[in-house]
């Protein structure tokens, strides 16, 4: 290796346009806002939220939505005039903090209530409703509509558990137009859910994409091969067979959604083709020309043809077909002009009124979690940990995630999207570089941990560890010292954060596979001492994390993919374990007798 290469990021091995990965997102958002300006802007109160130009509007319903970039247009494209109103940004492939969620719900507040309009994925569905709750003490009335239009993605008497996909376009095209013809916020809910009701779609993946910080794709699919069913992610799709003709495959993406819907003959439909990134216009034409004339030979009258890159994954070779059913209000609705950065329709002029210039106070800070927390006692007994002097132990923990951000991510690709390494990463690093030279209790560090994680990383690992981390420095804050007693009141805390905070349960095959033995076994060696329990929680923390190798998951992305995620180990219990494990090592060096 040429002595310069040293200094390169790794990622610029890759053949792509970016500078650092870890700034990627925040450069997409601001050269999109410099060639759009004249559709969008920047919230001024979080870097996270792209506004459009025309809102809030007085005494209008706002619409908002938001998911992980790579997606683009989606999902910061569709902000503008009678589309979305405010867009709260993720980072790559991962759901936008909640505090993002609750700055744009109160950037696009006109004072008549704001509909969300998101995806079907953890940690969107975590972030949104904690950001409902952040802006209630606002006044602030919110609705949610979730997208599950992905028919691979689960049978059809479980359509609650499929993923949100290209028919969130329709979704908030048929929200924003209600919105801008005057309904209220009841209405505009209704409008939306009746559009993804009336999606059904399918993607086909032909080649992987890569996220940069990991430099090598998270998935592969063999040359030859295609893989039916695949998610925006890269989430494994419903089967995998050899590469067909194109009109093979239209016929097939068609038959998908058709049976999935039991259209009656005569009906109109919208269609989306949409690319996910490295598929040639040209071919996506080649693929609509099939689907229109096999909508033609089912009877169906095409209204509408969207066909392009709408909602991509990177530089995944592949596409997506959304197929929209119509009834006299949607296609009203689908007909009203809209002009967005990713999509611009002719139709029914509905002029915006200027954006309401003094926008409202808001509030800001991290979500509060409702239940009490258990307090640590005071220390009484030897050996003791010294909290004043153990803000080093969020170093010891950051510095073992970093060190494993590509394994963590590597595990996360294998039934996930391969963002998990990267953005635990760049939490624990943030909090390590804020803490570093401070004079901090750990009840602080702690706290610091906390915000970064739920205030900038997202996702549903954001949290997840933010709460827990958060309810462990209540629990010993104030003190100025643990025993082996108190320490395990903090643990306890913990866990009561991550279950306040998610619904997993032992067996889903998530964190808590490894956390809640991993607590359990240090509870049962306390008599021994505290060192003891110490190295019990350890190794039961490593048992947690391996038992959900065989483990089935049910909770998460990887639920939908049933027995196709077992034999993997799940990477949350993966990372918790490098947490809990580095925890006992990091505190049992730092004990001592009074």
């Amino acid at each position: 290796m040429d002595s310069s290469d040293k200094n390169k990021p790794a990622g610029l091995a890759m053949q792509r346009f970016f500078n650092d990965p870890d700034d990627i997102v925040d450069e997409t958002v601001a050269g999109f806002i410099k060639a759009h300006r004249d559709l969008v802007r920047r919230d001024p109160m979080n870097p996270r939220v792209v506004l459009s130009r025309f809102a809030p509007q007085e005494g209008r319903v706002g619409i908002v939505t938001g998911g992980g970039s790579g997606h683009e247009p989606a999902f910061i494209g569709y902000a503008g005039r009678n589309m979305v109103d405010a867009v709260a940004v993720g980072e790559l492939f991962s759901s936008p903090t909640a505090q993002a969620f609750a700055d744009a719900i109160r950037a696009a507040d006109g004072g008549a209530g704001v509909a969300v309009l998101y995806g079907n994925y953890a940690g969107d569905n975590m972030n949104v409703k904690m950001a409902r709750d952040m802006v209630a003490a606002d006044g602030i009335k919110v609705a949610l509509v979730v997208a599950n239009d992905d028919v691979c993605s689960a049978p059809p008497a479980e359509r609650a558990k499929r993923r949100g996909v290209a028919g969130e376009i329709f979704m908030w095209k048929i929200g924003g137009a209600r919105a801008a013809l005057g309904g209220d916020l009841a209405q505009v809910q209704a409008a939306a859910q009746k559009a993804i009701d009336a999606c059904r779609s399918v993607g086909v993946g032909l080649g992987p994409c890569t996220l940069p910080a990991v430099g090598h794709p998270n998935f592969q699919i063999a040359p030859g091969t295609m893989e039916v069913g695949i998610g925006h992610h890269g989430e494994p799709g419903a089967r995998v067979e050899p590469l067909k003709r194109a009109d093979d495959i239209a016929d097939d993406m068609l038959r998908i959604v058709l049976e999935d819907q039991d259209l009656a003959e005569g009906t109109e439909v919208a269609v989306l083709v949409s690319g996910l990134g490295a598929t040639p216009v040209n071919e996506l034409y080649v693929l609509y020309d099939r689907v229109e004339t096999g909508l033609e030979r089912a009877g169906l009258k095409v209204h509408r043809a969207i066909v392009g890159n709408y909602f991509t994954s990177l530089e995944m070779v592949g596409a997506t077909l959304t197929v929209m059913a119509l009834d006299d209000e949607l296609r009203e609705l689908l007909d009203v002009e809209c002009a967005a950065p990713g999509i611009s329709m002719p139709g029914r002029s509905v002029q915006p009124t200027a954006a309401i210039s003094t926008p409202r106070p808001r509030r800001t800070g991290p979500a509060k979690a409702e239940a009490a927390t258990e307090r640590a006692p005071e220390a009484t007994g030897d050996p003791r940990l010294d909290l004043h002097a153990a803000s080093g132990i969020v170093s010891d923990l950051a510095n073992v995630i970093v060190a494993n951000k590509a394994y963590l991510s590597e595990i996360d690709g294998l039934i996930g999207d391969g963002d998990h390494g990267i953005n635990m990463a760049k939490g624990f690093g943030r909090a390590a570089e804020r803490i570093a030279g401070r004079d901090l209790s750990l009840a602080e560090a702690f706290s610091v941990l906390s915000d970064v994680l739920m205030t900038e990383i997202g996702g549903s690992m954001g949290p997840l560890y933010g709460f827990m981390f958060r309810n462990m420095s209540l629990a010993i804050d104030g003190r100025q010292a643990v025993d082996a007693e108190g320490f395990g009141v903090m643990l306890r805390a913990g866990l009561q954060g991550v279950r306040t905070t998610g619904a997993a349960e032992l067996g889903d095959k998530t964190l808590v596979d490894c956390l809640v033995p991993a607590i359990a076994a240090y509870e049962v060696a306390l008599p021994q001492g505290f060192e003891e329990a110490l190295k019990a929680m350890a190794e039961a923390a490593e048992e947690g994390r391996d038992s959900t190798v065989d483990m089935v998951a049910r909770l998460g992305r990887a639920s939908r993919l049933g027995e196709r995620s077992r034999g993997v180990l799940d990477a949350g219990a993966t990372s918790c374990a490098l947490i809990l494990t580095t925890l006992a090592e990091s505190v049992a060096t730092r004990l001592s007798a009074t």
